[in-house]
């Protein structure tokens, strides 16, 4: 077994932790100690209970969201990732969220469903749509007039002004968001879009709840359009994230995702165009080339007296054919005369004639067939042998042809150290000879 480094080992460890979606963004419940606020305005502190103790911390841009204080003793819940700290090889909880005990029942709520639905298989991969390449008619379900949604339609201007996409206005907080989202997905899924864009800009826990729905769940589960969410900010995961075919951080990161890029798109097509034209540009040249070397084979250049050979050897065998009719007319008129002298014989020599005339008959003309059949292998065979000495025939079975000054030199013509020339079929090389081998 090879031996790893440390590094490898640690860092190992720390893309299967980050990838393990059941410890992803989880919520964990503890006492805090150690609780230490750094200059640079990052927390740390460690949560434990009675049987274990893990370290924590929690950068500034989250702390600073925070509108409790916390100090040792604090029972609390924290929405977090583990991870490990790769400079120190600790475990560590990287926590988004946290919330005095007692007033985090949206957390643990939170938590209880995700984990329901992860062991139901809802968040599984295999379970998600393949993203259109080149989204063409896009439904986007958001609030109406907000913030999120001037930010969609200008990113979609700018990435991809070919898409056509359709705004569903509906609530996306409070008393009632839910099902109007739940309503708005199931009439859009049957209209045959591309893709949905399900988006809302950012907010507390309380604010994006709408989303953690679990009828809100299964409807997106069951969707046949393929669905990219972009809810709240990066840090903020909800259960339709989980759900959907695809999770972007922002609302304008979906649609960044979604879509892509019309100048790279441009660029792609342009380049395409330009190796497609240089393809039939080199076929064309490719096809002249082989043109031209077709043209210039003795079957071409004598094509006039190979084909008056083949009409004269024709007209020979129709010169035949028409001897052998006439030998058939000279056979009938025997026949007839012999038909004559029949009827003046006796009815048994009569089927006796008639027997033997029609084997005649018959086998003058099987000898006619046969004498046909044979011609014919013997004009097969003659233009095998043209074939057999067409000098391309030749060369392509590794044969050369030795040239001086454009003359073909025979074996009794070489001389030692001259300048001679071989042609094979698609070749023709510069040797120089040496002596004759005793």
């Amino acid at each position: 077994m090879a031996s790893l480094s440390v590094y490898e080992l640690v860092h190992y460890l720390k893309l299967k932790l980050e990838n393990d979606k059941q410890i992803h963004n989880c919520v964990v419940k503890g006492e805090i100690s150690n609780f230490h606020r750094h200059n640079s305005g990052h927390w740390y502190f460690s949560l434990k209970d009675e049987k274990a103790r893990i370290a924590c911390v929690m950068f500034k841009s989250y702390a600073l969201k925070l509108k409790d204080s916390f100090k040792d003793g604090d029972q609390v819940l924290v929405k977090a990732t583990v991870s490990i700290f790769e400079n120190s090889g600790s475990l560590q909880l990287y926590v988004s969220d946290m919330k005095l005990d007692g007033l985090g029942d949206l957390f643990m709520r939170f938590e209880l469903l995700r984990q329901k639905l992860f062991k139901l298989g809802l968040f599984n991969e295999e379970h998600k749509k393949i993203k259109p390449a080149y989204p063409e008619k896009v439904a986007v379900v958001t609030g109406d007039k907000s913030a999120a949604l001037s930010d969609i339609k200008t990113m979609f201007k700018k990435r991809w002004p070919f898409a056509k996409y359709e705004v569903y206005p509906c609530l996306v907080q409070g008393e009632g968001a839910s099902q109007d989202i739940i309503k708005t997905l199931n009439k859009i899924d049957s209209i045959g879009y591309d893709a949905i864009v399900l988006a809302r800009g950012g907010g507390s826990i309380e604010d994006l709840w709408a989303f953690n729905d679990e009828e809100l769940a299964y409807t997106i589960y069951n969707l046949k359009t393929f669905l990219i969410t972009g809810i709240g900010h990066e840090q903020d995961f909800t259960i339709a994230d989980f759900v959907a075919d695809l999770r972007a951080p922002t609302p304008t990161g979906a649609i960044e995702v979604l879509t892509p890029d019309i100048f790279d798109v441009k660029t792609r097509v342009s380049d395409l165009k330009m190796r497609l034209k240089k393809a039939i540009h080199l076929k064309i040249e490719l096809n002249l080339l082989r043109y031209d070397k077709l043209l210039n084979r003795p079957l071409f250049l004598e094509k006039n007296y190979l084909i008056n050979q083949k009409i004269q050897y024709l007209d020979y065998l129709i010169s035949k054919l028409l001897h052998f009719r006439v030998k058939l007319l000279q056979n009938s008129e025997k026949i007839k005369y012999l038909r004559n002298n029949i009827r003046k014989a006796s009815m048994q020599q009569c089927d006796k004639l008639s027997l033997d005339l029609k084997n005649k008959k018959d086998g003058l003309y099987d000898i006619a067939i046969k004498k046909i059949k044979d011609e014919k292998i013997r004009l097969d065979h003659l233009i095998e042998l043209l074939k057999a000495y067409d000098i391309d025939h030749i060369l392509a079975k590794g044969f050369a042809l030795v040239y001086r000054n454009d003359e073909i030199v025979k074996e009794d013509m070489l001389k030692a150290d001259e300048e001679l020339k071989l042609r094979f079929r698609q070749s023709a090389w510069s040797i120089k000879t040496i002596a004759k081998e005793k």
